[in-house]
């Protein structure tokens, strides 16, 4: 299992967002809204689909 992230990606591309989006299937809003996140803290690829962070809904404990 391979675990990457959207910056790490960048590079593959030359900074080509349109074209990761392309790679990710998903839309080019989308890698900018993860594309400061180096940490992975919001966000991570693995094998080739991206996973995110959702905001749970409901009570908090």
């Amino acid at each position: 299992m391979k675990t990457q992230t959207i910056p790490e990606l960048l590079v593959t591309t030359r900074g080509n967002m349109t074209e990761l989006g392309r790679q990710l299937q998903c839309r080019r809003e989308t890698i900018r809204e993860y594309v400061r996140d180096f940490k992975a803290e919001r966000h991570c690829i693995v094998n080739g689909v991206l996973m995110t962070k959702t905001k749970q809904k409901g009570r908090r404990p």
